[in-house]
Order: structure tokens, then C-alpha cells, then sequence
């Protein structure tokens, strides 16, 4: 069974892609921008770029702009918005993998190079997202509850990362607070904030020659010899 996300809509299909069919194959490709760590951090900020929802009464909510990591101070402000960071370690799980060679993990000829698997890169995230005023930070926080589970066969969502081998990585839905201070009130800042578990594999490029095979044939004049031999 598969569906198409409800309630956020994914707008276009720019760079990280979301995987809607359980179906879709995986493509790999040679393309590689990126570590895992901010594979998944790059990932999810270009998925949120691309989310938006109509709110009873018409009002279209988008975040306007998605940051990874903390922007530099002369960047100008703009609301609503969002930040993708981790403040954690990266571990990198190897319990479930043995290295190894996949023919479904090989790059088309004639490049003809075999992906291998090591391990798989863990980590928590966190997206701070900065509204102007509580409907607009409810109607954000129902936008990414309904993006972070577009589909009705797993819960969390996978993203295709073009920017790190087309790898498929995957996250999950942890936890939601509202941050509210006096500070933030007097600024009209009403943040909101989920966390996140993102995975990718940690892959590597390797060239491995092909096995040729040959058959010989040995006849001699002796009707009783015939001698066959692979090599």
C-alpha cells in the first residue's frame, strides 16, 4: 500500500527528494558533496524548504527560509523560519552491516564501480522554528507534524540525498516543545522546536575488475582424451 503526503504538501522537487512509494528503487549515483553528518542535516533542510499548508480561512504557511547550522550575523532575519542543527555526536551503527559487494549497488558502465556499505551514521536533530505569533507557530507546528509522516506505510519519512551518492536516508518524529520567554515575547518571537532521528549509510566508491572466464577445449588424436579446462 502506498499514499501521497496529506496535509503538508511537498511544492517541488528541487534537490532532496521525498520518497512517497515504498516501492521506488534506489538509485545511487557517483555525486558526492557531502559527509553523512551534514548529509542528513542538508537533507532535511532542503525537504522543509519545500513544504507548505493552507490553513482554515486561506492562509498559505511556508518557512521562508531554512538554515543548516547557525546563520553567519550578517544575514538578514526573515520570518517564519527554520534552523537544522545537531548539537550531539554522530555514531555510526555497524551492527547491521557487513561490508560487501550488491550488484544493485553498482554504477552503470562504464564506470562499473560497486558502493559498499560500512556502517550507518545516527543522528539526533533538532529543527528551531522562529514564527511572529501563536496561530502562526500552531499552523508551522501542524505543517511539520503532517511533513514529518506523509505516508501511511511507516512512521517518519524517507529522502533521497542527490548531494551524497542519492543515498536514502531516514527520519523520525522524537519530540515537540513550545519556547516561550519574556524576552522573545517583547520581539514577537514565538520558536518552536522538534527533534529528530535522521540515518544514512555510510558508503564508499570501490572498482573491483570483473571476472572474466574462458573455456578451452584440448582434443589429441586419442579418441579416449578429450581434456576440457576453465580458466
Amino acid at each position: 500500500m502506498t499514499s501521497t503526503p496529506t496535509g503538508a504538501v511537498v511544492s517541488s522537487k528541487v534537490g532532496t527528494v521525498l520518497v512517497s512509494d515504498r516501492t521506488t528503487p534506489i538509485e545511487p549515483t557517483a555525486n558526492c558533496e557531502t559527509d553523512t553528518r551534514t548529509a542528513l542535516t542538508r537533507g532535511l533542510s532542503e525537504y522543509l524548504s519545500q513544504i507548505k499548508i493552507q490553513m482554515p480561512g486561506g492562509r498559505e504557511l511556508r518557512l521562508k527560509r531554512v538554515i543548516e547550522n547557525w546563520s553567519e550575523p550578517e544575514d538578514v532575519a526573515t520570518y517564519p523560519s527554520a534552523l537544522v542543527y545537531s548539537t550531539e555526536a554522530g555514531e555510526y551503527d555497524a551492527s547491521r552491516f557487513t561490508p560487501g559487494l550488491n550488484k544493485d549497488y553498482r554504477l552503470a558502465a562504464p564506470d562499473g564501480r560497486y558502493f559498499v556499505v560500512l556502517a550507518e551514521m545516527v543522528l539526533n536533530l533538532v529543527v528551531d522554528v522562529w514564527a511572529t505569533d501563536p496561530r502562526e507557530r500552531m499552523g508551522l507546528a501542524k505543517m511539520l507534524e503532517d511533513a514529518f509522516n506523509p505516508c501511511d506505510w511507516m512512521y517518519g519519512f524517507r529522502l533521497d540525498l542527490p548531494h551524497y551518492y542519492n543515498a536514502r536516508s531516514s527520519y523520525s518524529l522524537k519530540s515537540i516543545s513550545y519556547v516561550d520567554d519574556s524576552d522573545d515575547a517583547m520581539k514577537r518571537y514565538r520558536r518552536l522546536i522538534f527533534t529528530l532521528q535522521g540515518n544514512v549509510p555510510l558508503m564508499k566508491l570501490v572498482a573491483y575488475p570483473d571476472a572474466r572466464f574462458q573455456h578451452k577445449l584440448t582434443v589429441t588424436d586419442d579418441p579416449q582424451i578429450s581434456l576440457a579446462d576453465d580458466c
